[in-house]
């Protein structure tokens, strides 16, 4: 007679989730071969041709140029650099990029700037950042990401709001009119234009004139940025930025996110708002608050205990980065200074001319127009930078509520 079984369901519980935890391991291990294999096979030596030139040589590496320009568009920057600023080489001496020493002129914000895209790319990827090839694959990588992952928060919008699913569904929908998205955006019925600064940004809801909890929202940004796990290995000011952009615009009247980075129903200036709102987290990323906060978002955002299965797509597997999550922020060094408010007086700024704004000529880099500390109150109107192509071809994309819609417009060069 066979011994009677001593296996509890505790140890069949306990086998079962140390099996599923090899089991995603190994898909982690999977896809990161995967990619690693496409990179190797687009990066393969290739004949060169009688005639052939440096930019059709350059193409071998497309697919890794993609693939960066994907995470640099998640992760660091919302818009493309201007091409201008591409034509730089890798500053020696950039601030640091995380210190508010970052913004204390517009030079040493230009070669942080490049310094954090140069930091991002591969060594044999530098000599080629000056080339036009570079500049339309990496800035076509980070609008077409850029749609597709605005297109997958909105399916989810509902869930990351607690609201009802039609209101984000529909591209139709008047939602300036719904009451708990006035709530939300800070809005009225005759007061339409969302706060620079929105209630959503702040704990509770409570907004705090000296800005000193803003971005205090972290279980809001948590279950956004779960859906974006697909590239994000650490947090960074520019992703936080970017979620904070993306929140208000899911929010906002506007069906469409632009190409240009203005709102069309709402007139906001979007790319404006993003260079603000990481500019701020910047100049306090090592201020107490705002690491309690990273600190709250990494146990929140890279704990497999706390996924769940209706926050993310079916399609999507986001767990590859998860045994990489602290990277960008070492556990338990968190500083004891208090935080200082994070810009001051910034509500009690005018708004300039919009017939003005558009008659003033246009910068040359895309941190021309980044607000000092008293400037950002213009955020939502304020003029938008010329980011990306200046030359060469140019694109247009656009969000819709229920669909991705890609336009390119040619511009003539003189």
């Amino acid at each position: 007679m066979p011994p009677s079984s001593t296996i509890s369901l505790a140890d069949l519980e306990q086998a079962l989730r140390e099996t599923q935890l090899e089991l995603q391991e190994l898909k982690d291990v999977n896809k990161e071969l995967t990619e690693e294999n496409k990179i190797l096979k687009a990066n393969q030596p290739k004949r060169k041709k009688k005639g052939q030139n440096a930019s059709e040589e350059h193409m071998a590496f497309d697919e890794e140029i993609r693939l960066c320009g994907r995470k640099y568009g998640a992760c660091y920057e919302m818009f493309a650099p201007d091409r201008q600023l591409l034509q730089r080489p890798n500053p020696a001496f950039a601030p640091p990029l995380n210190e508010p020493s970052r913004y204390e002129t517009q030079a040493s914000a230009e070669s942080a700037l490049l310094a954090e895209l140069f930091s991002l790319l591969p060594s044999h990827i530098h000599p080629l950042v000056a080339d036009n090839h570079f500049a339309d694959v990496f800035e076509d990588a980070m609008n077409s990401s850029r749609a597709s992952e605005i297109k997958k928060l909105r399916s989810k919008a509902g869930l990351i709001f607690g609201l009802s699913e039609q209101y984000f569904a529909d591209i139709a929908y008047d939602r300036a009119s719904v009451p708990e998205i006035q709530r939300l955006l800070g809005t009225s019925t005759s007061q339409r234009m969302p706060k620079p600064f929105p209630p959503v940004l702040f704990p509770n809801l409570v907004e705090d004139p000296s800005l000193k909890t803003v971005f205090g929202n972290w279980e809001l940004f948590g279950k956004a940025i779960r859906i974006l796990l697909w590239e994000v290995t650490s947090l960074t000011p520019g992703l936080l930025a970017w979620v904070g952009v993306v929140v208000v615009f899911l929010l906002s009247a506007d069906k469409e996110f632009r190409y240009s980075g203005k709102g069309e129903m709402t007139k906001i200036q979007y790319s404006y708002m993003f260079t603000s709102y990481k500019k701020i987290l910047v100049k306090n990323w090592n201020t107490e608050y705002t690491c309690d906060i990273v600190k709250k978002l990494n146990n929140y955002v890279f704990s497999r205990g706390l996924r769940t299965t209706n926050s993310m797509s079916d399609e999507e597997d986001f767990t590859v980065a998860m045994d990489r999550a602290l990277a960008g922020v070492t556990e338990g060094e968190v500083p004891t200074a208090q935080p200082e408010p994070l810009t001051e007086d910034i509500m009690d700024e005018t708004v300039a001319d919009a017939e003005a704004n558009r008659e003033r000529p246009r910068p040359s880099s895309p941190l021309t127009s980044e607000p000092d500390e008293d400037e950002v109150g213009n955020i939502v109107t304020a003029p938008a930078p010329v980011r990306g192509r200046q030359g060469g071809r140019a694109a247009r994309r656009t969000v819709s509520n229920t669909s991705t819609r890609t336009t390119r417009n040619a511009r003539t060069t003189t």
